[in-house]
C-alpha cells in the first residue's frame, strides 16, 4: 500500500517539514515561511519565493519514482540539491490532504493542486506571485495506526522545530519566518556570515565568544566557529555539521574536531562547533543515507586532517582567530548573585577541619580526592561526590529557597528549545529556578535554588537551562528530582577543576555525612577504597 511506503519516508511532522523546507531552498528560494499547527500534525504551510512550477512540474512531482530536479541520469553523480523533489512529495501526499499553490518565474499565472490520501482532487488556476506555497493538512488522516502513535503536538513541535533549526543554520542567506500555533518563534533576516546566523539562533554573547578560523584546499572551503575549552556542553546538542548548506551528522569530522579538543576536555564534557564546509560535489557522496545525513567523502583523511589543523589553530590562538573570548558579563553576574544574598552553601566553604575518623591526603589528576581511613585509602571522584551533596540538598515535595538576583540575567536560547523551556516553567519554579518569557528567543532568569546560586552563577547559567529544555524536549514532562539531578550536576565541581585545601576537606566533610555517599544521582561509584591488607598483599607483606 501507498500509505504503508509513505510511512517509511514520512514517520512524523518533523519529516514532512524537513522535506518541504529542502524542497523551497533547491527551488532558490531567499525567503521562506514556515507555519505550523497540532505540531505539525494537524498542518504544515511552507511558501517560498523562489522559482515555483508549472502545472506539469506539479503533477510529476507528486508521482513515485520521479522527480523534477534531475534532468540527466548523470546528474546522480554530482547532485547539488537538498533532494529529489518527487519521492518524498509522492509520500506525504499518501498520508495528508495537501495543496500546492505555485507560479513560476515568467508565467503568467499561477496554479493549485489539490491532493488527498495520493489522488489528485483539484487541478486549476490559482492567483500567486512567483513561488510556491504548500499546505499539509491532517498527516496521517488515512493511517491511524501511524498517527496514534505521534506524540503530543507541544513535543511534535519541538522536533519539528529542532530540524527546522539545523536547516536555518545551514543556509544563512535566506530569510526565515516560523510560527508555531500563531505564535511568531522566529524571525531571522539574512546573516551576512555563518557566525551572524548563529548568533540569530544562539545570541550574541553565544556566538561572540566563538573562535573562527576559515581554512581552504583544492575543492574544499572550510569556516569553522569552535566554542573555547570554557565553553562546553554536557551533551552532543550544539554540534553542527553545514556542507553545502545541508546539515549532516559530523562523524568522523566530529572526531577529528575531539581529537584537538582532547587535552582540554573534562570527563563527559563536549566541545561545541559549527563546521561549515563547501566542497565540489564531485568529491562527496551524498547518498548513503536515504534521508541524506550522512556523506561520504571520496578523500575523507583529508577533510578530517583540514577540521583538525583548524581547531588546532583556533585553541592556539592563531590569528586567523577572530572572535575573543568574552567571560567579563559572567563574572559580574556572580557578584550580583552574591551582593543580592550571601548563601554559604553555594560553594565550598573554607573548612579545614579534619576528622578523627578520616584525613584528607590531597587531589591527584584535577579530579580525585585522596582520603586516609582507618580501614585503607579512599579515591573519590570530585564531580561525583559533589553532585552527591547538592542532590540531598532536594527532597521533592519539600519547598527549595530560592535566591532572588538584584539584576534579572537574560538568557538567549535558540527558537526551538525556549517553548520547551518556558513549558518547564511550573517545575522550574518548584526547584527554585524562576523564568519568565522575554520576547523572541530569549527568557529572563530571577532566581536559581539558594544552595547553588553562587557557585552556578560563576559557572553560568544556560547550560543547565537547556539541558532542562533537552530533557522537555525529548521526554515530555519528568518528576522534580529528575529536573534536580540536572541542575545538581550542572552546579557540581568538574573533573580538572583544581580545589584548593579548604575546598577539598569541606568537601570530604559534606560527603561523608550524606545519607547516600556510595553513588552519584546518576548511580555511579563516588569513590574506591584500597584496603590495608589489599596494600600489603599487593607488595608482599
Amino acid at each position: 500500500m501507498r500509505q504503508i511506503a509513505a510511512g517509511e519516508v514520512v514517520d512524523r511532522p518533523a519529516s514532512a517539514l524537513k522535506e518541504l523546507v529542502e524542497n523551497a531552498l533547491d527551488a532558490g528560494a531567499r525567503a521562506i515561511q514556515v507555519e505550523l499547527s497540532g505540531g505539525g500534525a494537524d498542518r504544515i504551510q511552507v511558501s517560498d519565493d523562489g522559482m515555483g512550477m508549472t502545472p506539469a512540474d506539479m503533477r510529476l512531482a507528486i508521482e513515485r519514482h520521479t522527480t523534477s530536479k534531475l534532468a540527466r541520469e548523470e546528474d546522480l553523480q554530482h547532485v547539488r540539491t537538498l533532494g529529489f523533489r518527487g519521492e518524498a512529495l509522492a509520500a506525504i501526499c499518501a498520508v495528508s490532504r495537501a495543496q500546492f499553490v505555485s507560479r513560476p518565474a515568467g508565467g503568467e499565472a499561477g496554479h493549485r493542486l489539490a491532493v488527498e490520501g495520493g489522488c489528485v482532487i483539484s487541478d486549476e488556476p490559482a492567483a500567486r506571485a512567483v513561488g510556491t506555497t504548500v499546505e499539509l493538512k491532517e498527516l496521517f488522516f488515512n493511517v491511524p495506526a501511524r498517527r496514534k502513535f505521534l506524540q503530543a503536538p507541544v513535543s511534535e513541535a519541538r522536533h519539528a522545530l529542532g530540524a527546522l533549526r539545523r536547516l536555518v543554520l545551514a543556509r544563512p542567506d535566506v530569510h526565515y519566518t516560523v510560527s508555531s500555533e500563531g505564535r511568531r518563534v522566529l524571525a531571522a533576516p539574512p546573516a551576512r556570515d555563518p557566525g551572524g546566523r548563529v548568533g540569530q539562533l544562539y545570541g550574541s554573547e553565544f556566538s561572540e565568544q566563538l573562535l573562527q578560523v576559515e581554512l581552504e584546499e583544492e575543492g574544499l572551503a572550510l569556516t569553522a566557529l569552535l566554542g573555547p575549552p570554557e565553553l562546553v556542553r554536557g551533551t552532543r546538542t550544539d554540534q553542527h555539521l553545514l556542507l553545502s548548506g545541508r546539515p549532516v551528522r559530523p562523524g568522523a569530522l566530529g572526531a577529528a574536531v575531539y581529537n584537538a579538543y582532547r587535552p582540554y576536555l573534562a570527563r563527559g564534557r563536549h566541545p561545541v562547533f559549527f563546521l561549515y564546509i563547501e566542497v565540489d560535489p564531485e568529491l562527496v557522496d551524498v547518498n548513503v543515507h536515504p534521508r541524506k545525513e550522512e556523506v561520504r567523502f571520496r578523500a575523507e583523511r583529508a577533510v578530517s586532517d583540514l577540521v583538525r589543523r583548524a581547531a588546532v589553530r583556533a585553541l592556539g590562538g592563531a590569528p586567523s582567530v577572530r572572535h575573543p573570548v568574552h567571560t567579563g558579563d559572567r563574572w559580574q553576574v556572580a557578584d550580583a548573585v552574591r551582593a543580592s544574598a550571601p548563601t554559604p552553601q553555594a560553594s565550598l566553604v573554607a573548612d579545614e577541619r579534619q576528622s578523627e575518623e578520616w584525613r584528607l591526603l590531597g587531589q591527584i589528576k584535577k579530579g580525585y580526592l585522596v582520603v586516609e581511613t582507618s580501614e585503607g585509602l579512599e579515591v573519590v571522584d570530585q564531580h561525583a561526590a559533589h553532585e552527591r551533596v547538592l542532590y540531598e540538598a532536594f527532597d521533592e515535595g519539600e519547598e527549595v529557597v530560592a535566591q532572588a538576583f538584584l539584576v534579572p540575567v537574560q538568557i538567549d536560547v535558540p527558537f526551538d528549545q525556549v517553548e520547551a523551556l518556558e513549558q518547564a516553567i511550573p517545575d522550574l519554579a518548584r526547584l527554585g529556578v524562576v523564568l519568565e518569557p522575554f520576547g523572541m528567543g530569549a527568557l529572563l532568569l530571577r532566581a536559581w535554588p539558594a544552595a547553588l546560586a553562587e557557585r552556578q552563577a560563576a559557572l553560568g547559567f544556560r547550560d543547565p537551562l537547556l539541558a532542562a529544555a533537552e530533557l522537555y524536549r525529548s521526554r515530555g514532562e519528568r518528576p522534580l528530582r529528575e529536573l534536580w539531578r540536572r541542575v545538581a550536576c550542572g552546579a557540581a565541581v568538574k573533573a580538572g577543576e583544581v580545589l584548593t585545601a579548604a575546598e577539598q576537606a569541606a568537601l570530604v566533610r559534606r560527603w561523608k555525612a550524606a545519607r547516600e555517599p556510595a553513588r552519584c544521582p546518576h548511580g555511579r561509584p563516588v569513590a574506591v577504597t584500597l584496603t590495608w591488607r589489599d596494600l600489603d598483599r599487593a607488595v608482599g607483606r
